[in-house]
């Protein structure tokens, strides 16, 4: 009986070292397929280094450090078993791992971003923050006076300006209105045009005499566009038109315009902007050449919002007779120098923009 019973102990251990093994077995193999799993995070910084191809510009993208994002892309490396970015002096490009767990992302994000546009649409409160993305002449020229009003009618309202030149995508919520100066805006964006800036010749007040025989082009010393804004149509307008050579070139039309203020030259500026300024003087008639469109764009999706529609109305009320206003200030009536034929060598014809009929919104164009 001592053996029989020796023989089901024996049979019981080792029935139960095998049950062991397997449960440890299982728990290693879920502990792994929970390792390996990607989070939202992870698609996010896949994402982002295969949009921007390094380490730094995901890092901006998603407003992290540097060390954050080589930390997140070696564990995600390490979990999954497989390379995703070839690294070649400093660059991370992706291979077929990464543009598949990108292209994902991609669906992932424009869904979400689809969702929160469509509830931050059915939002009928009058309160909370708008960020409004436009250029740097606009939002130090314009807008200051414009959004006072508007900030003392909605207490409850901010606003955000994102002034910057580069386009902000409307589709991933950078921001919800745009105010831009464009020949050609999104059509898949819901736009309206405003207004159109013109341009003519601007000198710091005390360099020029307005009663004096005004020389020849030539003889001025000239402050010009840089590459940067080369994209511009006045600034291609201005290359063919005006023959001279500028003694300076900048790629801000901000610089631009304070550079000729400090008595650098003389350059082609937006009126609306250089008749604020104090300094600058008009030397010549408004060029018979391009103007440019300002459109105020929005995403579809977001136009029952309360404060964003409130905004827009605000804005389509107020900034076409302010640019108007200022634009009248900018005359140089009898001036000789005004007086006096300002004929380029040549024109560039503008291509038509056809505007929307006035007190409706479109689809940009």
């Amino acid at each position: 009986m001592g053996g029989s019973r020796r023989l089901i102990v024996a049979g019981s251990a080792d029935y139960d070292l095998h049950v062991c093994k397997e449960i440890i077995k299982m728990r290693k193999q879920s502990l792994h397929e929970r390792k390996t799993k990607l989070a939202w995070v992870d698609v996010q910084t896949v994402l982002a280094v295969v949009r921007t191809g390094s380490l730094s510009g995901a890092a901006r993208e998603l407003d992290v450090e540097h060390s954050t994002v080589f930390r997140r892309i070696d564990d995600i490396e390490q979990r999954l078993g497989a390379r995703l970015f070839d690294r070649e002096r400093g660059s991370y490009i992706a291979n077929g791992h990464a543009e598949t767990i990108a292209e994902a992302g991609r669906h992932m994000e424009a869904a979400a971003l689809e969702a929160e546009r469509r509830v931050l649409g059915a939002d009928t409160r009058l309160t909370g923050t708008i960020r409004l993305a436009t250029s740097d002449l606009l939002a130090a020229y314009l807008l200051p006076s414009i959004l006072d009003g508007f900030l003392r009618s909605h207490p409850d309202i901010e606003i955000e300006m994102a002034v910057s030149g580069a386009n902000v995508d409307l589709h991933r919520r950078e921001a919800d209105l745009a105010l831009r100066a464009t020949l050609a805006p999104p059509e898949s964006l819901i736009g309206r045009q405003l207004a159109l800036i013109d341009y003519a010749v601007f000198a710091r007040c005390d360099s020029v005499d307005p009663n004096a025989i005004p020389p020849d082009l030539q003889a001025l010393t000239w402050v010009g566009f840089d590459d940067g804004l080369q994209h511009l149509q006045i600034a291609q307008w201005v290359r063919s038109a005006i023959p001279v050579t500028p003694r300076v070139r900048v790629d801000s039309l901000q610089a631009m315009l304070h550079a000729v203020a400090a008595g650098v030259g003389v350059a082609v500026l937006p009126r609306f902007a250089a008749a604020q300024d104090p300094r600058l003087t008009q030397i010549s008639e408004p060029i018979d050449g391009p103007k440019m469109p300002i459109w105020l764009l929005s995403h579809p999706d977001i136009r029952g919002n309360a404060r964003v529609r409130a905004l827009s109305q605000h804005l389509i009320a107020h900034l076409p007779p302010a640019i108007e206003s200022a634009q009248a200030r900018a005359a140089c009536s009898e001036r000789l120098w005004c007086r006096a034929a300002f004929k380029p060598a040549k024109r560039v014809r503008q291509r038509a923009t056809p505007a929307p009929a006035p007190g409706s919104d479109a689809p940009a164009r």
